[in-house]
């Protein structure tokens, strides 16, 4: 009897699974952007803010934890249309130096989603380029899904990345002005 109960108790409930899959609507949004990430001079925008005693800090030493406010632009030139910006916090967390936890925001400040965010969550190293896409906000409401990084420009104190993000909104039909997405 338990049993039988416990069944169509799970039958009952995949049914509101589904219909509830059945009431929104799913979009796909691809978007490529380059990441300007300076880390000395006059504009640098990464800063190392803590790290372990007796140890010289630096963004490849275990245990530093540093905040950065990267221009975001079109192109991998500087001078290209600035699209927003990458605001987050990234800690090395491998005893070799060559992973990072990153939590971050991109905000987008011009263009057809100013104002919209995309956060992000996960680990990058030479073996993970990818991070998770874990929410958003404005135009990317509902956001899951990832992005992936390519280094463009290594130097000493600079660092331009490619950020591609593949953002997956499934948006329910019932949500407040879903016609304006």
């Amino acid at each position: 009897m338990a049993k039988s109960l416990a069944i169509a108790s799970l039958q009952i409930l995949s049914l509101f699974l589904l219909a509830s899959l059945a009431q929104s609507r799913t979009s796909v949004t691809h978007l490529t952007v380059y990441e300007h990430e300076v880390r000395s001079g006059a504009g640098q925008s990464a800063f190392l803010v803590a790290g372990l005693r007796n140890v010289t800090w630096s963004f490849s030493q275990f245990g530093s934890v540093y905040v950065a406010d990267n221009i975001l632009t079109q192109s991998a030139s500087i001078k290209s249309q600035l699209v927003g910006r990458l605001q987050g916090i990234g800690g090395v967390v491998s005893l070799d130096g060559t992973t990072i936890q990153v939590l971050a925001s991109i905000h987008f400040t011009t263009g057809e989603y100013s104002g919209s965010t995309v956060e992000l969550k996960g680990i990058s190293s030479a073996d993970v380029n990818q991070t998770a896409i874990v929410g958003g906000t404005n135009r990317f409401v509902y956001a899951t899904g990832y992005t992936t990084v390519q280094p463009v420009t290594v130097a000493a104190d600079l660092v331009v990345a490619r950020w591609d993000l593949y953002i997956r909104q499934d948006i329910p039909e019932d949500f407040p002005d879903t016609a304006a997405r």
